[in-house]
C-alpha cells in the first residue's frame, strides 16, 4: 500500500509570496515569518497558483488517489537558506490540523551539496545524497509504499529524481507549469548489467560504504579497466593523491542491481552447483585463537548452506570492517567478517562458486541470511 510521498523542493513558492497582492503575505514574507506564512496559505485552495508547485502537485497526487494512505511526507530541500526555509514552511503547512491533507509524519531533509553556486558540490555530493535518501527509504520500507513527486527543485534534480524512481520501480509524478493535474512520468531507459554488478559486487559495496577511497589501493585489489565501470566512478585529486568514489549514477546502478538481485536470487542460485555433503561432516579449520568458540558456532551455522563446502580457516581480526563480505575470489573462496563482534572475527569459506559472479551470488545470499 502506497503511503509515503517523497517530494523534491524548489524556491518558486518564495517568488509567488514575494509578488503576492495580499499585503499580509507581503509583510510576513519581508519579515520571513514562516509560521504566519503557513497560516495565511491555508486560507487559499491548495490548487491556487499562489501556493506554489509543491503544494499544487501534492494536492493533485492526493486528489487523484495515487496514495492509499497518508503516513509519511518527506521534503528533500536544497542546501541553501531559502531551501531550508521553504522546507520548514511546508512542514508547518502540512502539520496544521486544519489542512485537509494531513500526513502522520512530515520531515524536511537537507541534501548536502545540492546548491547552485558550487557545481562540483552539486555533482559530487548533492545528486549522490538525493540517490541515497530515496534508496534508504526503499530499503527500509520497500518501493511498494513510496511515490515520488519530482515537481520542485533544480532541473537536473527533477530529472535525476525521475530516473531514480524508474530505476527503483517507484512511480514518479510531475506537474507541468500550465497543467492542472500531475502526470506519471513514462519509464526512462536505465542501463542494467547485473553480470557486471555481480562481477564487481565487493568493489561497489566498498565504495558505497567508504564513499571515498584511494585509487591506488582500489586498483591493487580490483580491475577498473571496464569502460562501462569507469562511467560509474568519479575521480578526484586531493593533495596530490587520486581518490575515487561512486558517481551519482554509480550509486543508483548499485541500488538498482541490489534490488534486481533480490528479485532474481532464487533463479540465480538455482544455476550454481550445490554440495551434498551433510553439514555435520563439512570440514571446519580454525586457528587456536581468541574467539574460536564464536567462530566455531558461526561456522557450523554457515555450513548448513548447500553452497558452502568447508571453512578453510579463520581470518586476522578486522575491527574496522563494516561489511560482512570482506573479499571474494573466482575460485569460490569468500572472506566473511562477523562485523557485530568487537574484534571483527572472520572466516574464509570455500563455496561451490565456479567464478566470481557465482561466488558473489553465494556471498550475497550468506550475508542476507547470516550477516545480522
Amino acid at each position: 500500500m502506497r503511503n509515503t510521498l517523497i517530494c523534491t523542493v524548489g524556491t518558486s513558492l518564495f517568488n509567488n509570496l514575494k509578488h503576492s497582492q495580499n499585503k499580509d503575505i507581503q509583510q510576513a514574507f519581508e519579515q520571513r515569518n514562516i509560521q504566519k506564512l503557513s497560516l495565511l496559505l491555508l486560507n487559499y485552495e491548495s490548487t491556487d497558483r499562489l501556493c506554489g508547485t509543491e503544494i499544487n502537485s501534492i494536492a493533485s497526487i492526493c486528489n487523484k488517489g495515487f496514495l492509499q494512505d497518508y503516513i509519511r511526507l518527506i521534503f528533500l530541500v536544497s542546501d541553501t537558506p531559502d531551501g531550508q526555509e521553504i522546507g520548514n514552511l511546508l512542514k508547518l503547512y502540512y502539520e496544521n490540523s486544519s489542512n485537509e491533507i494531513k500526513f502522520g509524519s512530515v520531515e524536511v531533509r537537507v541534501l548536502q551539496g545540492l546548491r547552485d553556486d558550487d557545481v562540483l558540490a552539486f555533482k559530487q555530493q548533492g545528486l549522490k545524497n538525493l540517490v541515497r535518501e530515496i534508496s534508504t527509504e526503499v530499503r527500509k520500507f520497500s518501493s511498494e509504499t513510496i511515490a515520488i513527486n519530482a515537481t520542485g527543485g533544480y532541473k537536473a534534480q527533477i530529472s535525476f529524481a525521475g530516473m531514480i524512481g524508474q530505476a527503483l520501480e517507484i512511480p514518479v509524478y510531475y506537474l507541468f507549469e500550465k497543467f492542472s493535474e500531475v502526470i506519471e512520468l513514462p519509464p526512462q531507459p536505465v542501463s542494467l548489467d547485473l553480470g557486471l554488478w555481480l562481477d564487481n559486487y565487493v568493489l561497489f559495496e566498498r565504495l558505497e560504504s567508504e564513499q571515498t577511497s584511494e585509487k591506488a589501493q582500489i586498483e591493487a585489489e580490483h580491475d577498473l579497466s571496464s569502460e562501462y565501470l569507469k562511467t560509474l566512478i568519479d575521480e578526484e585529486e586531493i593533495d596530490g593523491t587520486q581518490y575515487i568514489t561512486l558517481s551519482a549514477m554509480g550509486i543508483l546502478f548499485n541500488e538498482r542491481s541490489r534490488l534486481q538481485f533480490e528479485k532474481q536470487e532464487t533463479a540465480i542460485l538455482s544455476l550454481i552447483p550445490q554440495d551434498d555433503t551433510p553439514p555435520e561432516k563439512k570440514q571446519i579449520r580454525l586457528r587456536d585463537d581468541h574467539g574460536e568458540d564464536v567462530l566455531q558456532e558461526f561456522s557450523e551455522r554457515i555450513c548448513q548452506s548447500p553452497y558452502v563446502k568447508s571453512v578453510v580457516n579463520s581470518l586476522p581480526y578486522n575491527p574496522r570492517q563494516t561489511e560482512p563480505i570482506r573479499q571474494t575470489y573466482p575460485n569460490g573462496k569468500v572472506e566473511f567478517v562477523l562485523t557485530w563482534t568487537d574484534r571483527g572475527l572472520g572466516i574464509c569459506i570455500q563455496t561451490t562458486g565456479r567464478n566470481i559472479a557465482e561466488t558473489n551470488s553465494i556471498a550475497l545470499s550468506l550475508k542476507k541470511k547470516l550477516g545480522q
